[in-house]
């Protein structure tokens, strides 16, 4: 137990040049949030009492549609990559040696900013788009507002599409790195008893990479849900997405709403930590099941 403890101590050492401008600058602007959310300091204060803007956010039926909207964006682009991404890794593990070279063009994604995708989807999946127009010439729609409205119509599939697109070869990354420790004797016993490829796959493969996938989905969901790059470009403005209104209060509106536009960000940033440990607690819950 002592030994476990120094290396621990060794460890935190080690990267204290990393963690220490970390946690310093990521408690300052946290600090700062609260502050300006309860008006302590700036030329603004709060409406209401010091809890006054919480109230207000809490009572906004805008907030709730915007704070849900944020949730079903990020929940179904988090649940889809992690699904591809596996599929597309099982596959790539499952190719012959000598082709997994070429298996390496997944990563493009992986290398190109989230504006960059965002414009990709913008230039592709628009009504007057790359799709639509070919669409056009080949006779199969005759106008292009026949095209289904995947951009800015409210459904937030635009904004799903570029997550996915860019979140799978993550997903990908995660996985492959598993794979080559999975124990082959494992696989090719249950072949020789007679298991199929479904049933190795969820009998042996998926419970071997069900830890990589649970963490991937979480830091996919909590990013999918508070970014602002993507939603920037292809989200619409009813309703919006949560990161999108606190920067439009925060910087395009009345100074008057910046406390309202840090409590929005405070809550952003508490249902992230609630989600982390909720979601850590039930799956640590059916672990126990499963092994009892």
């Amino acid at each position: 137990m002592r030994g476990k403890y120094q290396k621990g101590l060794i460890l935190i050492v080690t990267l204290s040049p990393l963690l220490i401008p970390f946690i310093l600058f990521f408690s300052a602007g946290i600090g700062f949030a609260f502050i300006q959310a309860f008006g302590l300091i700036g030329t603004t204060r709060v409406r209401g009492g010091l809890f006054g803007e919480f109230t207000r956010l809490f009572t906004d039926p805008w907030f709730a549609k915007s704070f849900f909207y944020s949730l079903y964006v990020a929940f179904f682009s988090s649940v889809f990559s992690v699904i591809i991404g596996t599929f597309i890794a099982y596959n790539i593990w499952k190719l012959p040696h000598r082709l997994k070279v070429f298996s390496q063009s997944y990563t493009v994604p992986l290398i190109l900013p989230h504006i960059s995708i965002a414009f990709i989807i913008l230039i592709l999946a628009g009504r007057t788009g790359f799709f639509s127009s070919l669409l056009y010439n080949l006779g199969i729609i005759r106008d292009q507002i026949e095209f289904p409205s995947l951009l800015f119509g409210g459904n937030g599939i635009g904004i799903i599409i570029a997550y996915i697109y860019k979140e799978t070869p993550f997903v990908v990354l995660m996985l492959l790195a598993l794979f080559k420790k999975i124990n082959l004797r494992m696989v090719d016993t249950a072949r020789m008893l007679g298991a199929g490829k479904t049933a190795i796959f969820f009998r042996i493969i998926l419970p071997f990479l069900l830890p990589a996938i649970n963490s991937t989905f979480v830091i996919l969901f909590l990013y999918g849900f508070g970014a602002f790059d993507i939603p920037f470009i292809l989200s619409e403005s009813n309703p919006e997405m949560l990161s999108i209104s606190v920067f439009n209060l925060y910087f395009r509106r009345d100074i008057s709403n910046r406390p309202y536009a840090m409590a929005m960000l405070i809550v952003m940033f508490l249902f992230a930590c609630f989600f982390i440990l909720l979601y850590t607690r039930i799956h640590s819950l059916v672990n126990k099941k499963e092994k009892t």
